[in-house]
């Protein structure tokens, strides 16, 4: 009985002293400033309230655990905590740049993240289709046909609109080898198939 009561003891003087250093880290290296850096399209007080994050903790407790909400976020590609010094606690963010609006709001960034809500950020091309949204495809196409309006994906194929005119084929693939040789795109209609070109009004 001896024994236990001695160990009992032993860990009750141990909470005993980690409260105390909690308490005194508090009033001795409170949290002054923090820092939101990288920020875009996020806003900082939703940063800060979904790590928890707030002037007056104790800066010694403060460390890259407090991040995991962060890395949960498709629109936040890489995060890390600093502390510059006493006192003092930085968030450096990068966000993920919104490159193809969808219908539904959101927007794919150019390694394939959905992004919800980027669609108003979004500079490529409109997409509309029906069917699982072919990502890479759709990715592949935008940086192929750099002046395309709006890209369209069916059952059937992939439609390029541009400037005064459509490209059709029934495989993303044949859009990519048309654009990478160079081919002109004119006016009207361009049909693409394996076997060959047709061109229409």
């Amino acid at each position: 009985m001896a024994v236990k009561g001695a160990g009992l003891l032993k860990v009750l003087l141990a909470l005993l002293l980690l409260a105390t250093l909690y308490v005194g880290s508090l009033v001795l290296f409170p949290v002054e400033e923090v820092e939101v850096v990288g920020l875009k399209h996020l806003q900082k007080e939703a940063i800060l309230a979904r790590v928890g994050l707030y002037p007056g903790e104790a800066w010694l407790w403060v460390g890259p655990s407090r991040l995991s909400p962060l890395r949960q976020d498709p629109w936040l590609e890489e995060v890390r905590l600093e502390k510059p010094r006493p006192g003092a606690v930085r968030l450096v963010l990068k966000e993920r740049e919104p490159f193809l609006p969808l219908p539904d709001g959101s927007a794919l960034a150019k390694d394939g993240t959905l992004l919800p809500g980027g669609a108003p950020w979004a500079p490529g091309p409109r997409v509309e289709g029906r069917g699982p949204l072919p990502k890479a495809d759709l990715l592949a196409l935008a940086q192929a046909f750099p002046k395309a309006k709006r890209l369209r994906y069916t059952p059937a194929g992939y439609w390029v609109e541009v400037e005064g005119g459509v490209l059709f084929a029934p495989k993303a693939r044949l859009l990519l080898e048309y654009a990478q040789a160079g081919s002109p795109l004119r006016e009207g209609r361009i049909y693409l198939y394996s076997w060959g070109v047709s061109v229409g009004p």
